[in-house]
């Protein structure tokens, strides 16, 4: 007597775990004993044996014909048999699946996808990995990248998995993966194009680095300007009527503007060793003289400043 497959083609807990993870299941027993069973997503074709050890925790009933979703048990009419016996005609010419190490997010799923490739045929398929793990070392056929996937043990199909649509970012990543030694061609003319980019990028840089450094220098002309003033005596700038002479660069830089009609003149932080003077009002008719002596522009408080080193 020949010995029963008891559950050999399968990983019991892993494909319990695939029909847990659907909202509704299915059984067909056919006139031969063969049991199916599965979901939407996932498909086993099994023994007795088999289902007592992958179904039966699950659906804690015998086999037949049923459907398990949220609303209990009831009598299915989903010709189970059928539709696996159809999948495995269309996948059994294709060739087996090559698996792809890349790891492939998909945005429906929070899991990473299983990603294969059909050199012949020259398509992607993505699978849910979960699945994938009901069936151990089993080969992989598919006809399409949409089609159902039939996993195949010691060359006998025993299960389908169906697939996650490829985005198709994801497909060019797994294919690039695959074809890479038969595109070096165009692999090099990509590689020259993105050199001549890079190039072009770096030519960029080194003219911002020029530019920031030719503003470095005004900066440094700028604060040697402002320490001349500081030394400059209180002879050589005129006091304002009932007001204190001004000592500092600060106070040079407020009082020649605070002169000007229209500008108000104000300084910030003037004990510290690095004060600075506002200027506000009406300074549009004076910006290019502000902006002359050193003042810069801020769009946030819509008025000039200069800052004293």
């Amino acid at each position: 007597m020949a010995k029963q497959n008891y559950y050999g083609s399968f990983n019991p807990s892993a494909a319990a775990k695939a029909l847990k993870m659907a909202d509704r299941y299915f059984c067909q027993i056919t006139e031969d004993g063969t049991i199916y069973a599965g979901s939407g997503y996932v498909l086993f074709k099994l023994t007795p044996h088999d289902y007592a050890a992958i179904v039966q925790p699950v659906a804690c009933c015998e086999a037949g014909n049923w459907t398990i979703d949220r609303n209990g048990k009831s009598e299915s009419n989903i010709d189970a048999a059928r539709i696996f016996s159809e999948a495995v005609k269309t996948a059994q010419n294709a060739a087996d699946l090559q698996s792809c190490p890349l790891v492939i997010n998909c945005k429906k799923d929070k899991n990473p996808a299983a990603a294969y490739y059909n050199a012949e045929a020259d398509f992607v398929a993505l699978y849910n990995p979960a699945y994938l793990a009901a069936f151990p070392g089993a080969a992989i056929r598919a006809s399409s990248a949409c089609s159902p996937a039939i996993m195949y043990n010691g060359g006998e199909a025993v299960g389908l998995v169906m697939p996650i649509r490829a985005e198709p970012k994801a497909a060019r990543a797994v294919k690039a993966y695959f074809t890479e030694a038969d595109d070096d061609n165009d692999n090099n003319a990509e590689a020259e194009k993105l050199r001549g980019q890079l190039a072009a990028r770096n030519a960029e840089l080194l003219e911002a680095r020029d530019k920031i450094k030719a503003l470095r220098g005004e900066i440094n002309d700028l604060q040697a300007e402002v320490c001349e003033l500081s030394t400059v005596s209180a002879e050589a700038v005129p006091a304002a009527d009932n007001k204190p002479e001004p000592k500092t660069a600060a106070e040079i830089i407020a009082a020649r503007w605070a002169e000007v009609d229209g500008l108000t003149a104000t300084i910030k932080g003037a004990q510290t060793a690095a004060p600075v003077v506002w200027l506000a009002g009406d300074t549009k008719p004076h910006a290019k003289a502000i902006e002359a002596d050193g003042g810069k522009w801020s769009a946030k408080k819509n008025a000039y400043y200069f800052r004293v080193a």
